[in-house]
C-alpha cells in the first residue's frame, strides 16, 4: 500500500517494536547478515512489510561491510545463451538480496580488464566474469581491500586460482560427432565461432579460449575413435557473426569434395550454416545436416527444426553465483565445476545422400 505523503516513514525501531525483537535483530534481520532464527526473520520481515518500511541500503551496506551487488562480465550480451545466463544470475543473486551490475566487452581482452576495474571502483562483493582469454587473467587475480572473489562463466582459464562453472564440452562435441556418424556420416565438417580470428580462417588461431579447443578437441577425438579423418578442407574457424559464418559455409560446402554434415559451435555460425545451405540450394535434413551448440529460441521452430548440443545455462548461471556467494562468505572456498550437457536430436540430422 502506497504511503501518504503526510504519513510518518516507518522506522527500524517501529518495525522492531511490532515484531518485539530488539532493534539489534531487526537490523540483522532486515540487512541478512548475522545470526537470526527463520521464525524470527519472517516475523521482522512481516512487520516491515505491514509498516510499509523501507531498508536504507546505504546505511545496511555500511553495517555490513558489503555493497550487496556483484559484477558480472559477459563476453557477448545479444547472445541468447549469455542472455539467458544473465537472467538465471540476476534471478539467484536476487533471492540472496544481491543486485546485479553487467557490462559487455565483445570478447575484447581489454574491455575486459577495463570492466573488471571499474566494477571494483564500485566495490563489488564479487565478480562473474566470462574470460576472452585463456591466457590473459592476471586481471582476474585480484588484490584488493577487502578481497573481491571472482567465478568463471562458461570458460577456465590457465590458472588454478580462479573457480569455474561450466559444461563439458569435449564430451558434447563428441557426442554430436557419433549422432552424426551413427546417421551415417562420414564426411563432416566444424564451423567454429571464436573471436580470436579476423573473418574467418582454416587454421585455427592460437588464442582461442578454453572452450572452443574443447569443442574442435572433442570432435576431432571422436572422429578418430571411430576410425575417420578430420579433412582440414571442411574446417572453418569464424568470427561469431552470422554473415561471416555464412561465407565460411559456403566455402566448406562448395569443396570439391564436401561434407554431408556439419558441427555448428554456437548459434550465429549455426544460422549462417543454414544460410549457406539455402543460398547454394542445399536441402538441410536432407542433404545437409546440421547440429549446433546451445539451443537457441529459434532451433526448434525453425523447419526442420535443429537439432543441438543443449546447455543447462540456467543451472550455469544460478551455480556461479551460489558459488560466488559462498567465497563471499569464505575466501577459502574452492569448488569449480563441470555440467553435463544434453544432444537433442531434432530432423536437421537424416542419413545422407547415396551421392554429392
Amino acid at each position: 500500500m502506497a504511503q501518504a505523503p503526510n504519513e510518518k516513514a516507518a522506522r527500524l525501531i517501529d518495525v522492531a517494536r511490532r515484531a518485539n525483537v530488539s532493534r539489534a535483530t531487526a537490523a540483522r534481520a532486515l540487512g541478512g547478515y548475522g545470526l537470526v532464527t527463520q521464525s524470527t526473520r519472517e516475523r521482522v520481515m512481516a512487520a516491515a512489510a505491514e509498516l510499509n518500511y523501507r531498508v536504507n541500503e546505504l546505511a545496511r551496506s555500511m553495517r555490513s561491510g558489503r555493497s550487496l551487488t556483484i559484477g558480472v562480465v559477459v563476453a557477448d550480451i545479444a547472445n541468447s545463451f549469455f542472455n539467458k545466463a544473465i537472467r538465471a544470475i540476476i534471478e539467484t543473486a536476487s533471492q540472496a538480496g544481491y543486485q546485479i551490475l553487467v557490462l559487455n566487452t565483445d570478447d575484447e581482452i581489454e574491455r575486459e580488464r577495463n570492466a573488471v576495474k571499474v566494477l571494483i571502483e564500485k566495490r563489488v562483493d564479487g565478480l562473474i566474469v566470462v574470460p576472452a582469454s585463456q591466457g590473459e587473467y592476471e586481471h582476474l587475480v585480484v588484490e584488493s581491500e577487502p578481497e573481491v572473489p571472482v567465478v568463471l562463466l562458461d570458460r577456465r582459464v590457465d590458472s588454478g586460482e580462479i573457480d569455474f562453472v561450466m559444461t563439458d564440452d569435449r564430451a558434447a562435441a563428441g557426442q554430436a560427432i557419433r549422432c552424426l556418424v551413427s546417421a551415417g556420416h562420414t564426411r563432416i565438417g566444424l564451423l567454429v565461432a571464436t573471436a580470436a580470428v579476423q573473418g574467418y580462417s582454416q587454421e585455427m588461431p592460437a588464442a582461442v579460449v578454453g572452450t572452443v579447443r574443447d569443442r574442435v578437441d572433442g570432435a576431432k577425438a571422436a572422429l578418430a575413435e571411430l576410425g575417420l579423418s578430420a579433412r582440414p578442407e571442411w574446417y572453418r574457424f569464424s568470427q561469431s557473426r552470422v554473415e561471416t559464418a555464412r561465407k565460411a559455409a559456403i566455402e566448406i560446402l562448395t569443396s570439391p569434395e564436401p561434407p554431408t554434415a556439419i558441427l555448428a559451435t554456437n548459434e550465429d555460425v549455426a544460422l549462417g550454416a543454414l544460410g549457406a545451405a539455402a543460398e547454394l540450394g542445399i536441402e538441410v535434413g536432407g542433404e545437409l545436416s546440421i547440429i549446433a551448440f546451445d539451443d537457441a529460441p529459434w532451433a526448434g521452430v525453425f523447419r526442420p527444426p535443429l537439432s543441438v548440443i543443449r546447455r543447462p545455462v540456467a543451472s550455469l548461471g544460478a551455480a556461479a553465483v551460489e558459488l560466488l556467494l559462498r567465497k563471499i562468505e569464505d575466501g577459502t572456498y574452492r569448488n569449480s565445476q563441470i555440467l553435463e550437457a544434453e544432444l537433442v536430436n531434432r530432423q536437421s540430422v537424416a542419413p545422407p545422400p547415396a551421392k554429392r
